[in-house]
């Protein structure tokens, strides 16, 4: 009522393989149309990998990715017909990273970053903005439905506004990533200058469970 618009709340499980189409329909039958995606759902898993519940790590690739995936088949088509459209894909800083303790979540992160800056590179001239962002730990619930704050490696805790910020700078600039926070970013660069071996050494060191 304050500011003259409509919304709806359409809820979904996005971690059921049919959920993006069942979405993407009842969008259509509202007669709506999508200018900007933010494909913010996401789930991780912490522990030691043969530790962790199969079922729930298959949940988590399905959300993660998958989902997303679909979702952005489903309503790109409709952007590049008009020629006007934002993509916001929510990766993180375990995108630039193998995250021990955390592998199917850092994993399926490295694919959201892939997908997104290669779509990216495919759109940017006809009209659709693509965007990864990837923040680091983040006040959320999302600690909470993983079950241990250790996942976070005692990392400093930015806020979902200086989050969404990121974003929009991103978007104006016309960026294929963009990393929320200086010394995100910087961590981002520094592991480029180091063997796969170490920095993935480095991140089981810092990521180790206090229980082992």
């Amino acid at each position: 009522r304050q500011y003259g618009v409509q919304a709806y709340a359409l809820t979904c499980d996005l971690s059921k393989a049919n959920a993006p189409r069942q979405l993407a329909e009842q969008i259509s039958e509202l007669g709506l149309s999508v200018d900007i995606l933010i494909n913010n759902a996401g789930v991780g898993t912490y522990g030691r990998f043969e530790e962790i519940d199969p079922e729930r790590e298959q949940e988590e690739i399905m959300l993660n990715t998958a989902a997303l995936v679909d979702l952005t088949h489903r309503l790109l088509p409709d952007m590049l017909r008009r020629k006007d459209g934002v993509i916001v894909n929510v990766a993180s800083m375990a995108a630039f990273m193998p995250c021990a303790y955390s592998t199917v979540y850092g994993a399926t992160k490295a694919f959201v970053l892939s997908f997104s800056e290669a779509l990216w590179a495919e759109t940017r001239w006809r009209g659709v903005r693509v965007l990864a962002l990837c923040p680091g730990a983040t006040e959320t619930g999302f600690f909470d439905a993983v079950g241990s704050e250790e996942m976070g490696a005692g990392q400093k805790l930015s806020t979902p506004e200086k989050v969404v910020q990121a974003g929009f700078r991103g978007i104006d600039q016309g960026r294929s990533y963009i990393i929320d926070g200086r010394n995100n970013y910087l961590m981002g660069q520094m592991i480029r200058f180091l063997s796969r071996r170490r920095v993935a050494l480095f991140m089981e060191r810092m990521s180790r469970p206090k229980s082992h």
